[in-house]
């Protein structure tokens, strides 16, 4: 009978606990992210012939209470009323204002209790119209308050973790196997 060396067992052993850890960690499931901004009606960097009526938020889930949501314009604010959510929409109807650049900024708490808040910029009038190519440089879309946008990321270096562990282990016992055989 062919004895295996002790340095062998050990990175055998220490393949085998990675590998186990790796499985381990892979099944548990990933944290809730938290809720942030889908999308807004105007967009982010949006270019509008006149004002709407309403600016609308739309979020990753139900909105619990709203803050704050305001549009000023060159002339101040033309916010109308108290802005209304349902579900994970927040609606905020605007007065009539004059062409030029607008900032909308908004606070609210998501049902997880999360506050976000940030803002959304956009133009008004024929003359910012007229500016914007035809290759749409002027739309993109909006993001939470902090930036976020790694989802991918999120569930990219897990997944590595245990593919590279998994191979090592494969590795490793391949090699003991071809050891006892010899």
């Amino acid at each position: 009978m062919t004895r295996t060396p002790p340095a062998r067992r050990g990175a055998a052993r220490l393949a085998v606990a990675v590998l186990a850890a790796s499985l381990g960690w892979a099944a548990v499931p990933p944290a809730a992210a938290h809720d942030e901004l889908l999308s807004s009606d105007p967009s982010e960097a949006g270019v509008l012939t006149a004002l709407p009526s309403r600016a609308i938020l739309t979020f990753t889930g139900p909105v619990a209470e709203v803050h704050e949501v305001t549009v000023t314009g060159p002339d101040g604010s033309v916010t109308n009323g108290a802005a209304t959510s349902t579900g994970p929409e927040v609606r905020q109807n605007l007065w009539a204002g004059p062409d030029g650049t607008y900032t909308m900024t908004y606070d609210v708490v998501s049902s997880d209790g999360h506050e976000i808040a940030g803002e959304v910029r956009f133009e008004v009038g024929e003359a910012a119209a007229v500016g914007v190519g035809d290759d749409g440089a002027g739309a993109s879309s909006a993001r939470d308050a902090d930036g976020s946008d790694g989802a991918l990321r999120d569930a990219v270096v897990p997944a590595s973790v245990v593919l590279l562990s998994g191979a090592c282990a494969l590795v490793l016992w391949q090699r003991r196997r071809a050891a006892r055989a010899t």
